[in-house]
């Protein structure tokens, strides 16, 4: 099986999955929709459902042009959403489609070092290049993605399974878009904040 294909597979299960809890309770809850309680609970799984599924389309789909400033509302559709915060600040331009998925999937590779939650912190520089930092307790960055990016095998990367899936993902996506990826040296003590470079 060629790497584009396994990734697409990988991807596919991973998106499944992510989608998964809150369409088990829109299914479970519907019988129940006239009780107001479930009715509540049905509305916001919803929402929930409908954020996940736009900010998928845009991350792994055929997304459109799209301003920076847009990034904020997409990503309240993260799966990690209720433990991590994202906070976009930076000078406003229009992405091209390629970066749209390269940032939007960076800032959920970004969310996923953060075991028990935080703020993940993505500026754009004018030079269009981007910065994401992830800080909360416990943060670190996935193993596979700091084994790629000192070049690593993808194929290693791929055999990790559905759930280390985005860090391939954002390194095919890097290459496609003709950026440059990489971990800067910290501030101090703390991480090393993932660079986009343009």
């Amino acid at each position: 099986m060629s790497i584009d294909a396994r990734l697409a597979e990988l991807l596919a299960s991973r998106i499944c999955h992510d989608l998964g809890s809150p369409l088990g309770s829109v299914t479970a809850l519907l019988p129940q929709a006239a009780d107001p309680a479930a009715h509540g609970i049905l509305t916001e799984a919803s929402m929930e459902l409908g954020a996940r599924m736009r900010l998928f389309a845009a991350a792994f789909g055929c997304s459109d042009e799209m301003a920076w400033n847009d990034l904020p509302a997409l990503l309240r559709g993260a799966p990690m959403a209720h433990r991590v915060r994202f906070v976009v600040t930076g000078a406003s331009a229009q992405l091209s489609p390629g970066w749209v998925r390269l940032v939007l999937s960076a800032a959920l590779v970004a969310a996923e070092a953060l075991p028990r939650g935080g703020s993940v912190h993505l500026s754009r520089e004018a030079s269009g290049s981007v910065a994401l930092l992830p800080e909360g307790r416990d943060a670190g960055w996935s193993p596979t993605l700091v084994q790629l990016l000192a070049g690593g095998s993808l194929d290693e990367a791929l055999a990790e399974g559905p759930r280390r899936a985005l860090a391939p993902w954002i390194v095919v996506q890097a290459a496609a878009a003709g950026a440059e990826l990489g971990l800067a040296l910290p501030a101090g003590t703390g991480m090393p904040p993932l660079m986009i470079g343009a």
